[in-house]
């Protein structure tokens, strides 16, 4: 990824941090595979079940666009959750027809679990810094997972085409 450009490869033209955010990244990525393993779960059903801890209760129709699924493949994500006690579906009490999926109280306390280690080494770590560095840190993150989407959103409309 390093291409010579007026004598300066295009790596050394990035700033530092952007080189740390994008091993982050890559730390994140194999966090979450190690998580699912832990759950007993493909990385699919676990980002599924990621979504649902996030945004839920909402029907398989919304799961499904969250993920990029069809429906179909969604409930049977879903299904799968719900065997390991991840997932329950919700019927409507004014119309039964109406189903939403939400993640179980299990399922939150696992994934608590296993992130409260992270979580709390960072908020302590936070916390110690000046009041100014962590809303610059802050401001940085917001701002880093708001490019990052942007990307996202750019490389998904890139394949849609």
């Amino acid at each position: 990824m390093q291409t010579q450009q007026d004598g300066m490869t295009e790596a050394t033209s990035f700033h530092p941090a952007a080189f740390i955010l994008q091993g982050m990244f890559a730390l994140a990525n194999e966090t979450e595979r190690e998580v699912a393993r832990t759950l007993g779960l493909n990385l699919t059903d676990y980002r599924a079940l990621s979504v649902l801890a996030q945004v839920g209760p909402v029907t398989v129709g919304k799961l499904a666009e969250e993920l990029g699924a069809s429906a179909a493949t969604t409930t049977a994500i879903v299904s799968r959750l719900e065997a390991h006690a991840y997932a329950v579906r919700l019927r409507s009490a004014e119309d039964r027809r109406h189903v939403r999926v939400n993640v179980t109280p299990a399922a939150s306390r696992d994934i608590m679990d296993l992130m409260r280690p992270l979580v709390a080494a960072t908020s302590t770590y936070l916390s110690a810094l000046p009041a100014a560095d962590q809303a610059v840190v802050e401001a940085f993150l917001h701002a880093a997972a708001g490019q990052m989407q942007a990307h996202l959103n750019a490389l998904s409309q890139k394949d849609a085409r």
